[in-house]
């Protein structure tokens, strides 16, 4: 029996492998930062609009759009993928491309364009694929589709800055589209969490109206 176990075990190691050389292959062929100065503003402009603290802002235009709950449905959306995405970084503890590989190309501008915490899966990514996802969903017009192919370029744009593998985006970017799905579901239903949606909302338009002055207060936002 244990003379079988390294045969058994052989074809898993030759899939993780190939896979391994896979993901450095496609990372190689992605990351150029430094080698174009446009391109390079690009994918750094990219990286800041994927931060949590900038997205979450999708949550007020929304609102102002009279789409209130999807608008509360994303900024709950992003902080559970944030606390997700750290979990299994914590989990997995993957190390970034630039501490493992030689002559990885990246920039120094500042805090957008480096990373310290591990590496799998992209929060940039996740973050990015689920809200677009939601959107997507639940607007059903070239909105949502404009939110999914911005995901797709700041999802890009992490390796092309040396930050994050292939493999860390993908696991990112699905993971972001099953939360998403999960959040329409639920949101969708009649439950703890539309309950408790439903008194936020009516909690922050009161609380918008008393802020206006006494001649608009009656005006419903």
């Amino acid at each position: 029996m244990k003379l079988e176990l390294p045969f058994l075990l052989y074809p898993r190691v030759q899939i993780s492998e190939t896979l391994r050389n896979l993901d450095e292959s496609v990372f190689r062929a992605l990351n150029h930062a430094g080698s174009n100065l446009a391109l390079d503003a690009v994918m750094v402009g990219l990286a800041i609009l994927g931060m949590t603290y900038v997205l979450v802002f999708a949550g007020p235009v929304l609102w102002r759009a009279k789409r209130r709950e999807l608008g509360f449905d994303v900024v709950v959306l992003l902080i559970l993928s944030d606390l997700v995405v750290e979990g299994l970084k914590l989990l997995f503890e993957r190390e970034r491309p630039m501490t493992v590989l030689s002559e990885v190309h990246t920039l120094s501008w500042g805090p957008f364009t480096t990373a310290t915490s591990y590496s799998f899966p992209s929060g940039h990514a996740c973050r990015a694929f689920a809200m677009g996802t939601l959107i997507a969903l639940k607007m059903r017009n070239m909105t949502g589709v404009s939110f999914l192919g911005i995901a797709g370029l700041i999802s890009l744009g992490r390796i092309y800055l040396g930050l994050h593998w292939p493999s860390d985006v993908l696991a990112g970017a699905l993971l972001g589209v099953l939360m998403a799905f999960v959040m329409r579901k639920v949101g969708d239903g009649d439950n703890a969490y539309t309950r408790a949606r439903s008194r936020a909302v009516r909690w922050l338009r009161n609380l918008r109206r008393d802020q206006r002055p006494p001649d608009q207060a009656k005006v419903l936002d």
